[in-house]
């Protein structure tokens, strides 16, 4: 009998929810008042929400030092800025890295008058030896279709980005054999080492040096993580 690999499964309707005038908040992993035995982090992917702002509405989030920060604009885009001094514009096509070497204030508004905007935070907490600190924007684009994309390389962290026709298969092997991957479904749906996953579910594997999938859903899109597991 072949062994099975240890995969723990995060399903969208199962992440803590914030409801607010201003903002929602849908956590994966434990998050300020959200706190499950269930959704602890996994290695040094500690945070990944997805935010939903209203139109003309600003939230500000206090990032804790030695963090590297993602912001991944899911729809519109947003406007960021903190009090270092850093200002910017950052569209769907766009992602902002960034790294807090201390404590950083950080405000995200949606200049949009009548639409919502939404986004992808995520934190990562790399430890002294592993940390950096810089303030970068990245370019991607999703032209060509079921491949992975470079999407960020912070450390030991590396993100793929890829955009899937229906029953397209991809598969990606780690760079580095002592980290975990977590897949985190955009949009659509897909099976992921025979798992079915559909929007914002997230799966994550610590003990595998490659994981496959199928795409179940014409434009679906995959944000693939190899994720550090010891600092």
């Amino acid at each position: 009998m072949i062994a099975q690999i240890p995969v723990q499964i995060y399903k969208s309707d199962s992440r803590g929810v914030f409801h607010s005038e201003k903002h929602n908040c849908f956590s994966t992993f434990n998050f300020e008042h959200y706190q499950d035995v269930s959704r602890n982090a996994f290695g040094s992917l500690k945070i990944l929400n997805e935010v939903i702002l209203a139109p003309q509405q600003r939230i500000t989030r206090f990032i804790n030092s030695k963090t590297n920060v993602i912001i991944l604009p899911l729809f519109g885009g947003i406007e960021y800025k903190d009090n270092i001094g850093n200002a910017e514009f950052v569209h769907v096509d766009q992602i902002r890295v960034l790294a807090a070497d201390d404590e950083l204030e950080v405000e995200i508004f949606n200049p949009y008058e009548t639409e919502n905007v939404s986004y992808l935070e995520l934190e990562f907490h790399m430890g002294k030896q592993y940390f950096k600190n810089y303030f970068e924007q990245y370019k991607f684009n999703l032209n060509s279709h079921n491949k992975l994309q470079p999407l960020f390389e912070i450390e030991r962290a590396l993100g793929f980005i890829g955009l899937f026709d229906g029953r397209k298969e991809g598969t990606f092997t780690l760079k580095n054999p002592r980290n975990g991957v977590f897949a985190f479904v955009l949009s659509g749906a897909f099976e992921i080492e025979d798992r079915l996953l559909e929007a914002k579910d997230g799966l994550a594997l610590k003990v595998t040096h490659k994981i496959e999938w199928e795409a179940l859903s014409e434009n679906a899109i995959l944000l693939v993580i190899e994720v550090p597991l010891n600092h």
